[in-house]
């Protein structure tokens, strides 16, 4: 049997790898919270979040909270996937990569304001693969923004994606007058009651706290701080996000033109926010995390579709230096 039908079995079209996943996901989370523990991350202000942040500070119901909220972010990828086939065989890489990703540094283990915003963000990506040429555009547009506000009150920077959905609609064919409408009538519907609070109880500085930091260092270079590690992990990001790409372009013939669309979309959101990631200093892990959520799509689909040895041993590097990622803040110890 050949390298490629061995890989195709076990691992592109085989279940056991999502089983692997979920076991893998459960040990290594377990280690780095024995031995590392919770790491403490300073949130951002935000409107809502600090309600429910004094729930998770026990670090069991962390640890818990934050792997519940993985394991539905995987279960509702799985979803989507399968409802708008967008790997076109049998695959259960979707949910198997965005467990693995998630699980991956001790900075991710603890619950936090951006878990609940990325599963609202993930939300947002089923209603744009839902509504790909639909009759209704401003109802999409209205259900996306407003979506987009409820997880801007847990998280602010969210808003940043706010111009970003309005070229997502280009991108599905759902974009108009309307549309544009109606998306900033769906941040009107939030935040105006939110002002209307503040302003009730005569606390507006309150109000503005939040917005004031998603700008205050927003200009900042966060990767002029980088030493050498994180230069090498942005290097293997960049080089895998490349091959992604270039696969994307030679290959996208392959896939209808509905699910071009499709990965046409979640590359320009992977490749917004990870630009986002490097150029503006939010302090917050959203961008990164949708950075993961959605190149965690792509590199699926591109593992996926191996039809090449030279892709297995793509996949094999892509496996060491995924471990050398999760071993590495032991190293550093």
């Amino acid at each position: 049997m050949s390298i490629t039908r061995i890989y195709k079995k076990l691992i592109a079209e085989g279940n056991g790898i999502l089983i692997f996943s979920i076991l893998f996901a459960i040990i290594i989370r377990l280690v780095y919270f024995l031995k590392i523990g919770i790491l403490e991350h300073n949130a951002e202000p935000s409107y809502l979040w600090g309600i429910f942040a004094p729930f998770f500070t026990n670090p069991y119901i962390s640890l818990a909270g934050s792997s519940l909220f993985v394991g539905g972010i995987a279960f509702l990828a799985s979803h989507i996937n399968t409802e708008h086939v967008l790997i076109r065989n049998k695959s259960f890489l979707v949910p198997s990569v965005i467990l693995l990703m998630f699980s991956c540094q001790p900075s991710f283990i603890s619950m936090s304001a951006e878990y609940v915003a990325l599963f609202l963000f993930l939300s947002i990506i089923g209603i744009l693969f839902a509504s790909y040429q639909g009759e209704h555009p401003q109802s999409v547009a209205f259900r996306c923004s407003f979506m987009l506000t409820l997880g801007s009150l847990f998280v602010p920077v969210s808003l940043i994606y706010l111009p970003v959905l309005w070229i997502a609609f280009i991108i599905i064919r759902s974009f108009n007058i309307k549309s544009l409408l109606a998306s900033i009538s769906g941040v009107i519907i939030i935040y105006f009651p939110v002002f209307s609070y503040y302003l009730f109880i005569g606390n507006l500085d309150a109000f503005y706290l939040p917005l004031q930091s998603l700008i205050h260092n927003m200009f900042e270079l966060p990767f002029a701080g980088y030493n050498t590690k994180n230069w090498i992990l942005l290097s293997g990001v960049i080089l895998l996000l490349a091959v992604i790409i270039g696969d994307d372009y030679i290959n996208r013939h392959k896939d209808k033109i509905k699910v071009r669309s499709y990965l046409s979309l979640l590359l320009f959101l992977t490749v917004t926010s990870f630009l986002l990631f490097l150029f503006s200093n939010t302090g917050s892990y959203l961008h990164l995390f949708i950075t993961m959520l959605c190149g965690g799509f792509l590199i699926s689909h591109f593992f996926a579709l191996v039809e090449k040895v030279t892709s297995v041993l793509l996949f094999l590097i892509v496996l060491i230096f995924y471990l050398f990622i999760i071993f590495l803040p032991f190293l550093l110890l």
